[in-house]
C-alpha cells in the first residue's frame, strides 16, 4: 500500500500530467513524461547507492549507541556531533538523505537530525573547499563559513522545541505508530 506521502507525490504527478496535456495536448504530455523517465534513469544510480549506504549504515550502527550519541538524552551534545558530522558529510543529497533516514530508525533526536541537515545544506566544508573559496575568495569563505556556524544548533533547538509542544510535528517511527 502506498503512504500519504506516496499518494501526495502521484496526485502531484497526475495534476502535472494533465495541465502538460491542457497546455499541448498529447504531444507535450508524451514529451514530459520523456523527460521525467531520463530524469528518473538519471538519478537511479544516486538513489539505489544512497539507499545502499543508508541499508549497510543501519546495520553497522547499533540502536544503542545511536540513541547515546543522537538520541533525545544526547542533549547539545547529540546536536553538536551532528552538525559536525553534517558540515563534513560529502556529497548530494541521495548520500545524505538515506543516511539520515537510517539514523532516524536507529533511535536519532529530531533535533540531531535537523542539525545534521541544516549543517550539510549550509555549512557543507567539502563545498567551501572545492567551490566557495575558489570562487570567492578565502575571506568570503570564512565569513560565510563562520557566520552559518549557528544555524544548525538553532535549526536543531527549534526542532526539538516544535516536537515536544506540537501534535503535528510529531514524528512517529514505525513501531511507535504500531
Amino acid at each position: 500500500m502506498l503512504s500519504r506521502t506516496s499518494l501526495m507525490f502521484v496526485g502531484f504527478a497526475a495534476v502535472a500530467a494533465f495541465a502538460n496535456w491542457w497546455k499541448g495536448g498529447m504531444p507535450l504530455a508524451l514529451q514530459s513524461a520523456g523527460f521525467a523517465a531520463e530524469e528518473a534513469l538519471q538519478v537511479a544510480p544516486e538513489l539505489v547507492f544512497g539507499l545502499l549506504i543508508a541499508a549497510f549504515s543501519s546495520i553497522l550502527v547499533s540502536r544503542e549507541r545511536v540513541a547515546r550519541w543522537l538520541g533525545a538524552e544526547a542533549g547539545l551534545r547529540g546536536l553538536v556531533i551532528a552538525t559536525l558530522v553534517g558540515a563534513l558529510m560529502p556529497g548530494g543529497p541521495f548520500a545524505s538523505f538515506p543516511l539520515v533516514f537510517a539514523l532516524y530508525q536507529a533511535g536519532a533526536d529530531v533535533g540531531a537530525l535537523t542539525a545534521f541537515l541544516v549543517a550539510w545544506a549550509a555549512i557543507g566544508v567539502n563545498r567551501l573547499l572545492v567551490w566557495e573559496i575558489p570562487f570567492m575568495g578565502v575571506e568570503f569563505g570564512l565569513l560565510r563559513l563562520v557566520s552559518s556556524l549557528p544555524l544548525p544548533i538553532l535549526a536543531g533547538l527549534g526542532a526539538q522545541f516544535l516536537a515536544s509542544r506540537l501534535e503535528f510535528f510529531r514524528m512517529r517511527r514505525e513501531e511507535e505508530a504500531e
